[in-house]
């Protein structure tokens, strides 16, 4: 793989980043609900994905053709207006949508107007460099994600289960785009214009430390240290180093200037910005009595999935730090001896978050012995930490 000159990220994206951090946190705090069952938990999980699909449509945009020049800006400022309103539609409470309907057509109206926004960017930027087979293919794909939930948006069709399929719609064309099938036709995403990975891998960074901002915020406010001294100290330390092992792992191990598809990077974000979500609403369950055992797994499958994303983004890695069965094996029996340990403490924070982070260090020494290793058998030096010191000196 080649080299890639990094394309860099603009203040406008960052700003558009803040509507979605927004949208997260009322995700969040609208979960909170009396009774909650898997159905309710499977539409929190789709509002996520349905963030994340505009989020990762227009970041694409962005990295291929944005310029910061006035179409873009003022687009994606009227993008950011949906989004925030689409935030305050979030509602989990099956009793309030049936008799607020209304609440349903507008989320799918400014869904529907967050693609539609979209398209218009790579149509204005069609007028302008010529409508190349790539702008053509995008322009179709928010059609083909709007077009069918004009249906749910007019009333014509009621929101039900069966149709949360087509939430996911953006989230497997890419997966789709590849079958043989569909190879040298205009739909294939072989054809579409290549991605500039750093500037892909800084903004789902950036999207990412945003969101353990909001972490950050649900565990200061529902174990703040006045009340909670001991167990809001170690789940904030704990989920620190979750933190570190995510840095580690994408800026340190990541060949940031390799030329490739960036479909992985995003599906491995995806499940961290779901888990560090699950992660926010499993600690805030576990103060609550009434939604403790349910807190429990939440807490539980958010810091296996959140190991299993970061650890999928390693497809990327240099090529001496790329992971074998040996360590593979290791990441395994560690999360899986973590979900027993943390389900015996499910009833006692402190020992919770000692767990949390016993098993966060256990997979840093892990990670570290395995760079250690690898630079050895590679012979190259290892890093001086006082270089730097005596550059100043």
């Amino acid at each position: 793989m080649s080299e890639l000159k990094a394309k860099r990220v603009s203040n406008f994206e960052l700003f558009f980043d803040l509507a979605v951090v927004l949208a997260n946190g009322q995700l969040t705090s609208a979960i909170h609900i009396n009774h909650i069952g898997p159905l309710h938990i499977l539409n929190f999980l789709t509002v996520i994905v349905v963030i994340l699909n505009i989020w990762n449509n227009e970041a694409i945009y962005y990295n291929k053709y944005g310029d910061s020049r006035q179409t873009d800006i003022y687009s994606v400022i009227i993008l950011m207006l949906w989004i925030g309103n689409l935030a305050l539609t979030f509602n989990f409470d099956f009793d309030y949508l049936r008799e607020h309907y209304s609440t349903v057509l507008i989320f799918n109206g400014l869904l529907i107007l967050s693609y539609a926004t979209i398209g218009v960017q790579y149509f204005l930027k069609g007028r302008k460099l010529g409508f190349l087979p790539d702008i053509k293919l995008n322009l179709g794909l928010m059609a083909i994600y709007s077009l069918p939930l004009i249906p749910i948006a007019t009333g014509v069709i009621q929101f039900h289960i069966w149709v949360l399929p087509l939430y996911f719609i953006p989230m497997v064309i890419p997966i789709i785009q590849r079958l043989p099938i569909f190879k040298g036709t205009p739909f294939d995403g072989a054809n579409s214009i290549e991605v500039n990975f750093p500037h892909a891998l800084e903004r789902n960074q950036l999207l990412t430390i945003l969101t353990f901002g909001e972490a950050v915020i649900g565990i200061i406010r529902t174990y703040p240290l006045m009340t909670h001294p001991f167990d809001g100290f170690l789940f904030f330390l704990g989920l620190g180093m979750l933190f570190v092992f995510y840095m580690l792992q994408t800026f340190n191990n990541i060949n940031h200037h390799q030329k490739t598809r960036i479909f992985g990077l995003f599906y491995s974000h995806a499940l961290i910005i779901i888990s560090l979500l699950f992660f926010t609403v499993g600690l805030e369950f576990l103060a609550d009595q009434h939604h403790h055992d349910l807190g429990i797994l939440f807490f539980i499958g958010s810091v296996i999935l959140f190991y299993i994303g970061v650890i999928a983004t390693s497809i990327y890695n240099q090529s001496v730090y790329r992971l074998n069965k040996s360590i593979l094996r290791h990441y395994a029996s560690t999360l899986f001896l973590a979900a027993i340990l943390f389900y015996l403490f499910r009833n006692h924070t402190i020992l919770l978050g000692l767990s949390l982070i016993i098993v966060n260090y256990t997979m840093m020494r892990v990670t570290m012995r395995h760079r250690f290793k690898q630079r050895e058998k590679n012979q190259i030096p290892h890093p001086d930490p006082t270089k730097n010191l005596r550059d100043f000196s």
